[in-house]
């Protein structure tokens, strides 16, 4: 008998929503890639927390203006997997130690 029967199985998270950059990656895009403050805290980004690390985030960082002229919205962190050219940061973060990390293209 199935006693969780309010438990499916293979059950997910729902993803987030877009977001203000979280601060490493900010601090990254300024101080790393050389990017203006005044153009970086103006930026949004999508995460996804990993499924098998609590502390590590994935994050894509894209400028809201440039979304809305291309007629689509961002809904979650892969609603930007058809759209590589509008990521500006495709990266990931860990929230004990705020290391910061680049994906390969």
């Amino acid at each position: 008998m199935n006693w969780m029967f309010w438990k499916k199985e293979g059950q997910t998270k729902k993803l987030p929503g877009p977001k203000e950059i979280p601060p490493p990656i900010g601090s990254y895009l300024v101080t790393q890639a050389g990017m203006s403050p005044d153009v970086v805290w103006k930026l949004m980004a999508a995460i996804s927390p990993r499924l098998n690390d609590k502390y590590v985030v994935d994050v894509r960082v894209y400028d809201g203006s440039k979304i809305k002229q291309g007629g689509f919205k961002v809904e979650n962190y892969h609603s930007l997997d058809d759209h590589p050219d509008f990521v500006i940061f495709d990266g990931w973060y860990t929230k004990d130690t705020k290391s910061v990390g680049k994906r390969n293209p």
